[in-house]
C-alpha cells in the first residue's frame, strides 16, 4: 500500500518553493520601483546623483555677467558701449554700393550717418541683453561605477520658462560690435567710383554650450565637464537634466538650481 504524504509536509514543500520566487519577484519589482523613485526625484545642487553605472555631482554653479563676443578693437575705435555716438556729426550722403546682376555701381548704399545709427542700435541691444540676462556656468564630475559609454550620455540645461536655450538670439543679427560684424568704410579699389560699405554680416549667437565628454569613461575613473547658458532675470530656476541611454532604455535625473 502506497504511503500518503502528510498534508502538513506537502504545505511546507509548497511554501518552500514559493518563497524564493516571491523574494526574486519582490527584489525585481523593488529595484524597478526604486529606479522610478530616483527618476521622479528632484535633486538639490549639493546632492550626488546616482545612476547604476555612474555618480554625477555638480561641483560648482554660479551666475556671471553674460560673455558676449564683443570686438574690443571696434569699441576702441567707436567708443564705449554705454555711450551713444552723436550721429548728426556724420554725413547723410549715400555711399556707393555694388548692384547684383552685373548692373555695376550705384550710389544707393548706406551713408556714414546710417552706419552710425546701426552702431548705436547695436549698443542698445547689447546693453538691453546684458541687463536682462546672466550667464549660468555649471561645472560637474562623473565617476564611473561601471564602464560608461559617453555617446549615450547627455547633460542638458532647461529654464523654468520652457524656452529653447539652444536657439539663436536674433536680436544680435548683424550686430556692429560683434567680432567680424562692423561695417567699415572701404576706400575705392578696382572699378569702384568711390568709397563704399560692405553688406551687413549675420552674427550667430547661441548662448548654450556643453563641453565634450570625450571617449568612454572606464570603471573607477572620474571625468569633469561643464555647461553654460544665458538665463533671463525673469527665470527663477534651471534644471540640469542628465540622460543616459543604455540597452535601449533611457534613465534620467533632474537637479534643480533655484536662484
Amino acid at each position: 500500500m502506497k504511503k500518503k504524504t502528510p498534508k502538513t509536509s506537502l504545505t511546507k514543500i509548497i511554501i518552500a518553493a514559493i518563497i524564493p520566487l516571491g523574494i526574486t519577484s519582490g527584489s525585481f519589482f523593488g529595484y524597478q520601483a526604486y529606479q522610478k523613485h530616483l527618476e521622479n526625484k528632484i535633486y538639490s545642487i549639493s546632492e550626488v546623483v546616482s545612476f547604476p553605472d555612474f555618480d554625477f555631482k555638480v561641483t560648482k554653479a554660479e551666475f556671471k555677467p553674460v560673455n558676449l563676443p564683443i570686438d574690443q578693437k571696434t569699441v576702441a575705435k567707436y567708443g564705449a558701449l554705454d555711450k551713444q555716438e552723436n550721429c548728426d556729426n556724420f554725413s547723410k550722403e549715400k555711399r556707393y554700393n555694388l548692384l547684383g546682376g552685373g548692373l555695376g555701381w550705384s550710389k544707393y548704399g548706406p551713408s556714414d550717418y546710417n552706419i552710425c545709427i546701426r552702431r548705436n542700435n547695436s549698443r542698445n541691444e547689447i546693453n538691453r541683453y546684458s541687463s536682462e540676462n546672466k550667464q549660468l556656468v555649471v561645472d560637474y564630475s562623473i565617476t564611473a561605477k561601471n564602464n560608461v559609454n559617453t555617446s549615450k550620455l547627455t547633460v542638458w540645461l532647461e529654464a523654468d520658462s520652457g524656452r529653447n536655450l539652444a536657439s539663436q538670439v536674433d536680436a544680435f543679427n548683424a550686430n556692429q560690435f560683434f567680432e567680424g560684424g562692423t561695417q567699415e568704410l572701404i576706400e575705392p579699389i578696382g572699378d569702384a567710383p568711390g568709397a563704399w560699405y560692405p553688406d551687413e554680416l549675420p552674427q550667430k549667437y547661441i548662448p548654450l554650450f556643453k563641453s565634450d565628454l570625450g571617449g568612454d569613461i572606464n570603471k573607477g575613473i572620474t571625468r569633469k565637464g561643464y555647461a553654460y547658458t544665458d538665463i533671463r532675470n525673469a527665470e527663477n530656476s534651471v534644471d540640469i537634466k542628465i540622460i543616459y541611454k543604455k540597452d535601449g532604455k533611457g534613465q534620467s535625473r533632474i537637479i534643480r538650481l533655484n536662484k
